[in-house]
């Protein structure tokens, strides 16, 4: 009997022995198996070359490779084939098709773990998840591809992976993650020496350019779009030369620089008539017309946009027909007869809607409102303006929506997380059964078959708490966002401001030397429980956000701009030279003040009272007169200009006699200080305010 169990007791390791090799099998082909087929890779750059060129030709070019491979090809060249098939049967409407070909490539590579093919295929399933509009899911997936990318070894894979990841940050407005990500898949270019290295990097030149752009870095997106001009002149990439000097041309007008921009777009012209592209001819003609406009060359701004009339006419481009008819009347309004002008006005006006999103239509019913007005027609402004904020506010809960999404996206990230416990405890619970395996143990053989078994079941509980950390990782990066940012106006907090005030001390403390001096300007909407009493709570967010707005706008990026409570506003302005603190705080009075704000059917004119300060204050160093006194200073200047009228602000310039005589008045008394000439001071008046 007992014989007979150790035979049993034998044979029961041997079965575990065969199962633990079988599972070594499994695992093989991740290192044991080449990972790229060089001829087929290069058919497959065959095929990326004739996509623009020949495009039904490529697509049965591929359908030709495809046909070609089987389970012993290898496995980045599997998944890049699989996810091109996959990006091509999507975009032309076989959608199911095309997820099959995605998941399978994504099996493989899971399978495999080869880091080259997880990233490709993790970044196909991103391309198509994004496509299908579902953004939030598209950003659960990041932290894992950009684990995956660490490993990454392929030029070619990077540059692709970076280039979605910077797309899909583009789309929701995190613009220093987008450039973040298109930089580094400039680096990965730079590692390559094809025939598509210069035209890549080309294409980042002018994706970066755009990005610089809409994060209103005006000289940085100039300098970059002249970078992408001379390559293109240089390598012969003249194709491209009509929307670069578009580019070019637009970011010059956004910099006032008028002429400048007139001679890109005239260049856009040059080179699109050459080209045979209509559009960007068009387009740059109307620029060129808008631009002379807004300068009041209204004769100019005519003959330019008769002659791109009679252009998008011989092409029958109704679109372009009609904004430059519009255009036209608008001139005629404002320098011309008032009469015909807005009937061409409003014709253009219905006929634009046609073609326009809510955005464009939305932008373009401003024009259409200061038409209206010039003809004295106030009914038709009136109505123009109130369709413009339903569509703002349209525009803003599809905005507010997407928001949202992401929040869901941090809350699913907070699930996973709550799964690592229980990870950690399936985990444990394998550690004793394989201590138990190993007390049973009869051989050496045996146990090391043993110790294998267990890495393998370590590795899988490794990969499902990796799983978990990454989309941790992303709930963590929404958490630190909403606990420095204010939830209404998006600004920066009180607590935000804090923590750079603590950073600046260390700073200090390491003899960190700087040009000019900080400074402090703290502003307070006048009357703003006015304008919530007599219209309501919504208006006064509304009014607190178009605020946050212009104050973000005017500001330079090394600024900090903080709500600081309520109706308050907080600027934090690095390296400012006192001479020119009082025009900025000038043109912050101004820019509150000169345009009323827009809610609902209503119109508020609003106006601010703000008090300003260098930090450190007239060479008093800051253990003596820190940050937080310096606030209270300001404080009582914003008060005195309460007190006296409102709509103005009031400077603490320097001191006219030493700390310590001046010392309890400013902590007390300032105004008391200020009439006795021992603090310097500046009285700025704001804007005037029509009855």
């Amino acid at each position: 009997m007992a014989e007979t169990e150790q035979k049993q007791s034998l044979w029961h390791y041997v079965a575990l022995c065969l199962l633990c090799l079988f599972a070594l099998l499994i695992m093989a082909p991740a290192s044991a198996q080449v990972a790229e087929d060089p001829a087929l890779e290069t058919r497959i750059d065959r095929y990326l070359a004739m996509v623009d060129q020949t495009p039904e030709e490529a697509e049965r070019f591929l359908d030709e490779i495809l046909a070609e491979i089987n389970s012993a090809t290898p496995v980045v060249t599997r998944v890049r084939a699989w996810g091109y098939k996959a990006v091509n049967l999507y975009y032309n409407g076989e959608t199911e098709e095309g997820l099959r070909y995605m998941q399978r490539a994504l099996d493989a590579a899971e399978s495999a773990r080869v880091p080259d093919a997880l990233a490709e295929a993790t970044a196909v399933k991103i391309e198509l998840i994004r496509s299908e509009g579902d953004t939030a899911e598209a950003l659960v997936l990041m932290p894992r591809l950009d684990e995956e990318l660490e490993q990454t070894h392929s030029p070619r894979i990077r540059y692709y992976a970076h280039n979605l990841a910077a797309r899909l940050y583009h789309e929701i407005n995190q613009l220093e993650e987008s450039l973040h990500h298109l930089l580094a898949a400039y680096e990965a270019v730079s590692e390559t020496d094809d025939e598509r290295t210069v035209l890549r990097r080309q294409f980042l030149n002018t994706n970066i350019a755009y990005i610089q752009s809409d994060m209103r870095n005006y000289s940085g997106a100039l300098e970059t779009s002249q970078r992408a001009i001379r390559v293109a002149l240089d390598e012969g990439f003249t194709n491209q030369l009509p929307d670069l000097y578009l580019l070019r041309g637009y970011l010059e007008a956004q910099m006032e620089m008028s002429e400048a921009s007139i001679l890109s777009h005239e260049e856009a012209i040059r080179w699109g008539r050459e080209l045979d592209m209509p559009g960007v001819v068009l387009v740059s003609m109307n620029n060129i017309g808008s631009t002379l406009i807004a300068d009041g060359e209204y004769d100019r701004a005519r003959l330019i946009l008769e002659e791109a009339l009679a252009e998008a006419r011989a092409q029958e481009n109704e679109r372009t027909i009609f904004l430059l008819l519009f255009n036209l009347g608008y001139i005629e309004v404002m320098d011309g007869d008032p009469a015909v002008g807005i009937e061409q006005v409003r014709e253009m006006e219905a006929r634009l809607k046609e073609f326009y999103t809510d955005r464009e239509y939305a932008d373009l019913l401003k024009y259409s409102a200061e038409a209206y007005t010039k003809a004295e027609l106030y009914l038709e402004a009136i109505e123009a303006l109130t369709t413009q904020r339903e569509l703002n506010e349209e525009i803003f809960r599809s905005d507010r929506e997407q928001t949202l999404n992401e929040l869901a996206t941090r809350y699913e990230a907070q699930e996973q997380a709550r799964q690592i416990e229980l990870l950690e405890q399936r985990n444990s619970l394998q550690e004793r059964v394989i201590e138990n395996s190993k007390l049973q143990q009869r051989i050496f053989v045996l146990f090391v078959i043993v110790v294998v078994l267990a890495s393998i079941l370590l590795f899988v509980a490794y990969r499902a708490a990796r799983k978990a950390n990454l989309r941790l990782r992303v709930a963590n990066k929404q958490l630190k966002y909403q606990s420095t940012h204010d939830p209404l106006t998006a600004l920066l907090n009180r607590r935000s401001f804090q923590h750079e005030m603590a950073a600046r001390a260390e700073r200090i403390d390491q003899h960190i030397e700087q040009r000019y001096p900080d400074a402090l300007l703290l502003l307070d909407v006048d009357y703003f429980k006015q304008i919530n009493d007599n219209h309501g709570h919504s208006a006064g967010d509304t009014v607190l956000m178009e605020l946050s707005k212009r104050l973000k706008e005017i500001s330079r990026t090394s600024d900090m701009v903080v709500r600081w409570g309520g109706e308050e506003f907080l600027i934090y302005l690095r390296d400012m030279d006192p001479k020119k603190l009082p025009d900025f705080t000038q043109r912050v009075l101004e820019i509150i003040g000169q345009e009323p704000i827009q809610h609902e059917d209503k119109t508020i004119r609003v106006t601010a009272t703000a008090g300003f300060i260098s930090i450190p204050f007239a060479g008093v160093d800051e253990e003596t007169l820190n940050w937080e006194r310096l606030l209270q200073i300001v404080d009582m200047a914003l008060y005195i200009g309460k007190v006296h009228g409102r709509n103005q602000g009031l400077g603490v310039m320097g001191l006219e006699v030493p700390y310590e005589q001046a010392k309890e008045m400013l902590e007390k008394d300032l105004s008391g200080a200020i009439e006795r000439g021992w603090v310097r001071s500046i009285v700025l008046n704001g804007p005037d305010i029509p009855a």
